[in-house]
This record gives C-alpha cells, sequence and structure tokens, in this order.
C-alpha cells in the first residue's frame, strides 16, 4: 500500500511540474522553433519555426514574435554577439529534413566584428 501511495505522489508532482512548464514565457518559443548549426555550412544558422493558428504567416505580431524569439536563442546560445542579418527566409525544401515538420526556415548570418586597426600613434613610437 505505501508503494502505491508513493507513487501517486511522484505522479502527482511530475503532473504538476509539466503544467508549471506551459507558464513558462520560453514554452512556446521551444515548441513552434529551433535553432540549428547546419553541418554542411559556416556561414550561416538556421533558424525554423511552425505556423499556428496563434503565430500564423502573412502576420506582423506573428513575425515579430518569432523575432523577438530569435534574439532570445541566439542570446541564450551567447551566438551572433555583434549583429545578425537574416541571408534568406523561405519555406523548407522538399529535399531537407525536417521531422519536427516546421513551416520556414530563415538563414541566419552573424556579423563579425572588423579587425582592429594597429594605433599609429603606438606604431611610431615602437619603430
Amino acid at each position: 500500500m505505501n508503494a502505491i501511495r508513493n507513487f501517486v505522489c511522484l505522479a502527482a508532482i511530475a503532473c504538476a511540474g509539466c503544467a508549471a512548464n506551459r507558464d513558462s514565457p520560453d514554452f512556446e518559443r521551444h515548441r513552434e522553433t529551433r535553432l540549428t548549426v547546419p553541418y554542411e555550412r559556416n556561414d550561416v544558422v538556421y533558424y525554423d519555426a511552425k505556423f499556428t493558428p496563434e503565430f500564423p504567416d502573412d502576420n506582423a505580431a506573428a513575425e515579430a514574435k518569432r523575432m523577438e524569439w530569435l534574439e532570445v536563442w541566439l542570446d541564450t546560445k551567447s551566438m551572433c554577439a555583434d549583429g545578425y542579418e537574416i541571408v534568406e527566409r523561405r519555406a523548407f525544401r522538399f529535399e531537407e529534413s525536417n521531422p519536427g515538420r516546421y513551416d520556414v526556415r530563415y538563414e541566419v548570418a552573424c556579423y563579425t566584428p572588423a579587425p582592429e586597426a594597429a594605433d599609429p600613434g603606438t606604431a611610431e613610437a615602437e619603430g
């Protein structure tokens, strides 16, 4: 009897934890989008998103939310600290692997910082 009571308590705690995840501000971001680094390219990262009734295609507010989520992904993964550019926004291609059934793929290129120029004053002082 003790084992059944312990099991019921653990199941209740697990269910409560899962229900609390829906209240997380990141729940929809994790459910509707993903950020991946492609194996075949090193000049972009892929940001994939799903279209839903809450976040449809051709909707300015939904697109703004997707861009907000992109910013959070990049910040969370410490990527594109100097900014980024969306190189392409497109539907998934037939030949692309898409097990998550995402609807749109953004190709995101991170800006790289310009190399620091040598200070002309220090070069003259050394020479």
